[in-house]
């Protein structure tokens, strides 16, 4: 791996349950064998990792994430993309960029992979100016979220959203999104809908299958149901990665999605933090970023027929 001038290491502490802060010392030790000086920031608060790269002057930098996709997101939105190379550690709850790159949950091993590892250039997307690498939802999946980092206390897990999940599936909501793709019409009156850069979403469901980080587009998902039945199966297409092939569903590509909902309060969530109220537009931006990954790993290209 390249040697870099300087390492800037970004932890939640609350990742994972702690499992972000009992790792640093072993992270740390590492990347000082390939980076001149190495520097560790704890996150007390929402803001802090990426303040800490947006005062970066130096170029030639390794901005490392330690922690799940929220930490990766503060990381990928202060840094200076044209001077820092980005990678994360998997330590928090969903981890999902880490996953879609391959790494492994072990801390050793995946700083093992970062250090046998190459960089790649990757696509990054921005809703209404923020950059995210993985997901945008708004509607159900974004409620669910603002609902839990309302009640949050310290770690997360993914049972804390299952009883939102649950009551979404025993009353739909009654809000009616509308969805342009690249200036034209693609769905009206979606309950959910899902731009993906990954396919990766969170636990085994893939809301974006054919999702790809490398092919210069965003990958949509729009949905409605109309009864707890039907939402039932939708959960059992979830499971069995074939959201997009089921009847509810519409999918497709493109460049630049604009999601909103007239007269109603419809939240949405960037890479599983809670980001804001509709309307959003959502762009990509074609290799963008420099990403130190595994270097087995492989973007997966599918077409969005395919079932996953």
């Amino acid at each position: 791996m390249q040697a870099f001038r300087k390492a800037i290491v970004v932890a939640n502490p609350t990742s994972g349950s702690g499992r972000a802060a009992r790792c640093l010392d072993e992270v740390a030790a590492s990347l000082g064998g390939v980076a001149g000086q190495v520097q560790v920031v704890l996150t007390a608060q929402a803001g802090d990792g990426r303040r800490a790269l947006q005062d970066l002057g130096e170029d030639n930098v390794l901005a490392v994430a330690v922690g799940g996709d929220g930490t990766f997101n503060e990381v990928l939105n202060g840094a200076r993309l044209d001077a820092c190379t980005l990678a994360v550690i998997p330590a928090g709850t969903g981890n999902v960029l880490a996953k879609e790159l391959g790494m492994s949950r072990r801390v050793g091993r995946a700083v093992a992979q970062l250090l046998d590892g190459r960089v790649t250039l990757l696509d990054v997307a921005t809703c209404n100016g923020r950059r995210f690498v993985s997901m945008f939802g708004a509607g159900v999946d974004a409620r669910a979220v603002e609902l839990v980092h309302e009640c949050r206390k310290g770690g997360l897990t993914q049972l804390h959203y299952v009883p939102h999940v649950t009551r979404a599936a025993l009353r739909p909501p009654s809000h009616r999104i509308e969805v342009e793709v690249d200036g034209r019409p693609f769905a009206c009156g979606a309950c959910q809908v899902s731009i993906g850069n990954t396919h990766s979403y969170g636990g085994p469901i893939e809301m974006t299958p054919a999702a790809a980080p490398d092919d210069g587009l965003l990958d949509v998902m729009c949905m409605r149901w109309d009864g707890p039945g039907q939402m039932a199966g939708m959960m059992v297409c979830g499971l069995l990665r074939s959201l997009h092939l089921s009847g509810a569903a519409r999918y497709g590509r493109g460049r630049r999605v604009v999601v909103h909902a007239p007269g109603d309060r419809v939240p949405y969530e960037v890479d599983g933090d809670a980001a804001g109220v509709l309307p959003a537009a959502v762009e990509v931006q074609p290799a963008a970023v420099r990403l130190l990954v595994p270097r087995a790993y492989r973007p997966v290209q599918r077409r969005p027929e395919e079932d996953g």
